[in-house]
């Protein structure tokens, strides 16, 4: 399955592929959370099957979950006339322009059945807001009263995730669950009153008091144990090295690869060697060369756009690319 963009945000044109691990790496502002809200859009906007038992393909549908996923994690300034995201798979394609679905494919084709999107493990800090916003919505809603409170959409996307059962069990779920629990040396549980809160050996810590390393395996953790992480999820991670010290960025590395040779699907954003390079050693170990592609999001000579470049076959573009803070600082020192 091929991801391709044209003059989304500021990426001018990307054509990525998405089988098994993607990693797209890049400096910040290069355009990397721009392709992996695209993708989102895009998936969010299919159907899990084709409804109309006619041959007629069903050209020109408009989405509205769709719409309001591209409101909500989109600037208008992201779109333009020329605009376009597609999705390529087995010689069909899935096309969003100006919000208009031309489809052939469908999700049931590609074998994803949810997305999940990890934009921070911050969700976590979040979760009375999330509870109780959604407790006075439908309270409204029982009134007649249609009201929505404004909050980040894909965090309360995830919050939802996170607090949902999903009933498809796979059974090497609970292994990787395990790994994590030794990784953090804990658990992340709901209490009596239905809150999350961390558990080791035999006491029990508030969230706001974890640090937020363990609170970003905390929801792979939570994920694999309520069944929403499985073969037919597309994971997307926004830089998960962000709040991870470089020895458990390895840690995470390896759990991601771990993921992936289980079937899922994941996009990881990246601007950390550690975790890039983790990524290409794991993989190889675990037998998904093959299944595992390296991107570089750079910005073009015009400074206010960017390309997404293939660079599977030679990583050292990446590391160019992310070694170049470390020789102005020597040039500094000289």
């Amino acid at each position: 399955m091929t991801l391709q963009l044209k003059n989304i945000g500021m990426i001018k044109e990307a054509s990525v592929k998405i089988d098994g691990l993607t990693v797209i790496a890049g400096e910040n502002d290069t355009g990397k959370s721009t392709l992996s809200k695209a993708l989102y859009l895009i998936i969010n906007s299919m159907d899990i099957e084709k409804t109309n038992t006619s041959d007629i393909i069903n050209l020109g549908r408009r989405n509205d979950y769709g719409k309001t996923i591209k409101e909500n994690i989109f600037s208008k300034q992201s779109f333009t006339s020329n605009s376009l995201i597609q999705l390529l798979y087995d010689n069909k394609t899935f096309v969003y322009k100006d919000g208009v679905i031309e489809e052939t494919i469908y999700k049931k084709d590609i074998k994803i059945a949810s997305t999940l999107f990890i934009e921070t493990p911050l969700v976590w800090n979040l979760q009375y807001l999330f509870r109780t916003s959604s407790d006075i919505e439908s309270h409204l809603k029982m009134l007649g009263k249609n009201i929505k409170i404004p909050y980040p959409f894909l965090m309360k996307n995830l919050y939802f995730e996170l607090v949902t059962q999903n009933n498809f069990l796979e059974d090497w779920t609970d292994e990787h669950k395990n790994d994590i629990t030794s990784i953090i040396n804990g658990e992340f549980k709901k209490d009596e009153d239905g809150i999350f809160r961390f558990y080791r050996e035999d006491k029990k810590f508030d969230l706001i008091d974890i640090a937020t390393g363990i609170k970003y395996f905390g929801i792979l953790q939570v994920l694999l144990n309520n069944n929403h992480l499985n073969s037919y999820s597309l994971l997307i991670l926004d830089e998960p090295e962000v709040h991870l010290h470089p020895k458990w960025q390895l840690e995470m590395a390896k759990t991601i690869v771990e993921l992936v040779s289980k079937g899922m699907k994941i996009v990881v954003n990246s601007h950390s060697p550690y975790m890039i390079e983790a990524l290409k050693v794991y993989s190889e170990n675990k037998g998904l060369k093959d299944k595992t592609n390296f991107y570089l999001a750079e910005k073009n000579e015009d400074t206010i756009s960017s390309s997404i470049k293939d660079v599977t076959t030679d990583l050292e573009p990446i590391f160019i690319k992310l070694a170049e803070p470390y020789r102005k600082l020597e040039l500094e020192l000289e």
